[in-house]
């Protein structure tokens, strides 16, 4: 199978060269490899041109193409330019300061290929703090083992909206381009969109396939945690946050799925604005702007724990 990476590049000067080196270090090759650069202002760019140049035998049977961006426009932008550029069978997404352990491609080949599986998340470990998400221990739902640390997702909705998983952190799914090409990343706000992307791709996928749904443990995508990314960003007053964008793409749906993972996502995103705001003062306006969040929240609990 022909798997496509997408890597939006913006500023990793420090990261790019191994981060490009993880790719190249794959037991499975990818079949190319689009780079987009989002305007980078530090020596990303060239960082990564001369990795290519130096590493021509390493990467002789790999299509690169580079893509620069005239004006910043987020990652989502960096995104949705590069997917309309890939030719593969399969595409995954990689951040430029994320790394592949050297057997994820090969492995996700394995069961995409060999065991009809469209949609494939795959489990993270977070760096330096060595976090692994997701803990199966904490899922308590009902997966099919397929080979060790593979597993078939046998009611994926209910998997993907449990508090205890993680969907599109660390670009951590892979997935056949088909289901892909009607969906594009929400490009005017850069927060949860990842998980909002691939709920609307697995959607898709359901419609049609119930059972080509995959779970990949073993941690094979390493995600730095690096201070200062939007992430681990600290504001100064209430209205400089970005909402989530699932918040509101599910907005009236009277599926049970849809309201819980909005759920998840507001609990995260609440617990992540009150935690990073300065002042009292601004966290209690914020609880004020996004009081109807909260009384969600009361209503997504009760959804979840009566509906078990």
């Amino acid at each position: 199978m022909k798997i496509s990476i997408v890597l939006p590049l913006y500023n990793k000067a420090p990261f790019i060269q191994e981060t490009l080196q993880s790719v190249f270090n794959q037991t499975k090759l990818p079949f190319e490899l689009i780079i987009v650069d989002d305007k980078s202002t530090d020596n990303s760019l060239h960082i990564a041109k001369d990795f290519i140049s130096s590493n021509k035998k390493l990467i002789e049977k790999v299509r690169i193409e580079i893509i620069e961006l005239e004006e910043n426009g987020g990652v989502s932008v960096a995104r949705n330019v590069g997917f309309e550029q890939t030719t593969g069978e399969a595409v995954i997404f990689l951040d430029g300061d994320d790394l592949y352990t050297s057997d994820l491609l090969e492995m996700a080949n394995n069961l995409m290929t060999n065991h009809a599986i469209d949609f494939l998340v795959m489990g993270i470990q977070l760096f330096p703090s060595n976090t692994f998400l997701p803990d199966l221990k904490k899922l308590n739902q009902k997966l099919t083992p397929i080979f060790e640390n593979a597993y078939r997702m046998e009611e994926p909705l209910k998997v993907v909206s449990s508090m205890h998983f993680y969907m599109g952190l660390g670009s951590n799914v892979i997935a056949k381009k088909k289901w892909m090409e009607s969906v594009k990343f929400y490009e005017k706000r850069n927060f949860y969109e990842g998980i909002d992307y691939w709920y609307k791709v697995l959607k898709k996928v359901l419609q049609e396939k119930k059972d080509s749904i995959g779970l990949l443990m073993g941690n094979r995508i390493q995600v730095r945690e690096v201070v200062g990314s939007a992430s681990r960003k600290k504001f100064n007053t209430w209205n400089e946050i970005a909402e989530a964008p699932l918040l509101n793409s599910w907005k009236g749906s009277n599926n049970k799925y849809d309201k819980l993972i909005m759920g998840v996502v507001g609990k995260r995103w609440l617990r992540y604005c009150i935690k990073n705001l300065q002042t009292i003062k601004q966290k209690l306006i914020f609880i004020y702007k996004y009081k109807h969040l909260f009384k969600n929240q009361l209503y997504s609990f009760f959804l979840r724990t009566f509906s078990k």
